[in-house]
């Protein structure tokens, strides 16, 4: 890949996936970055369970998990007192607006569509260390700032939150 200028040898990712072709190439993508550690799992449950023993810095999930869903995989993250900041990278093959919107109200922090390409997934994992949003905690939200914007002053009418 071209360009490519970070390397995660001590970045610990969080890989979860319920088809074992999908992780193996996921994770083969995430070597080629030069991630060292790839935790793995295929169950929503055991990767909960996963993530608050290892606190991984990075978590990708598919949505389509057994026993719970990526969204409420990263609903629990946001909600619970085990680092609720963790990047969270949402890889499915759903690409409805209504699973981009649910995903995005779950607080997850970026969404990629599979099929993907390792500049995507790079381009995301790049863009959560560069470009860390803000976090909200609201009533019925926890997670990114669902703005991208840098520029506060080019958001208008109900697209503008006020400050308090």
């Amino acid at each position: 890949m071209r360009g490519m200028t970070y390397r995660f040898e001590n970045t610990i990712v969080l890989l979860i996936d319920n088809h074992p072709a999908m992780v193996d190439l996921i994770g083969r993508v995430l070597q080629t970055f030069g991630v060292k550690r790839i935790l793995t799992q295929m169950d929503g449950s055991q990767g909960l369970e996963t993530f608050v023993r290892e606190r991984p810095d990075l978590v990708i999930i598919d949505y389509d998990l057994l026993s719970i869903s990526g969204m409420e995989f990263a609903a629990a993250v946001r909600s619970g007192t085990i680092n609720p900041y963790v990047p969270i990278i949402f890889m499915t093959s759903l690409s409805s607006e209504d699973c981009i919107v649910s995903a995005r109200d779950s607080g997850i922090t970026e969404f990629l569509k599979k099929p993907f390409t390792a500049e995507a997934l790079y381009q995301r994992i790049v863009n959560v260390i560069e470009h860390p949003r803000s976090f909200i905690h609201s009533t019925g939200f926890i997670g990114p700032d669902r703005r991208r914007r840098e520029d506060k002053d080019a958001y208008t009418g109900q697209d503008r939150r006020e400050e308090d």
